[in-house]
């Protein structure tokens, strides 16, 4: 990691046990690994399985490979994101 990643995560002190949400993507998987490498056993993934891709399936069991590969516990809520007409679908799962 870069001296300025753990500088910022030496200083983060949250409180523990920390929810961390975790799309599967690059961000938030480097931050998943980050926190769970500093505070072992007190991190919780969250996953938010929204249905508005036809990969959400692919992304919900890509993170639960990774967290078993971490260690760290996965959750994942199943939220129904469709969008009524004229809404966005990002809206919708904002709401959800």
């Amino acid at each position: 990691m870069s001296a300025v990643f753990d500088d910022a995560m030496a200083r983060f002190a949250p409180e523990l046990p920390l929810a961390v949400g975790f799309s599967g993507g690059a961000d938030s998987t480097a931050l998943l690994a980050a926190c769970a490498r500093r505070w072992p056993g007190q991190v919780l993934a969250v996953h938010v399985h929204h249905g508005l891709q036809a990969a959400a399936d692919d992304f919900e069991r890509h993170c639960a490979d990774l967290c078993r590969r971490l260690g760290v516990p996965l959750q994942v809520h199943r939220v129904d994101a469709r969008a009524a007409p004229g809404d966005s679908p990002e809206d919708a799962a904002r709401q959800a």
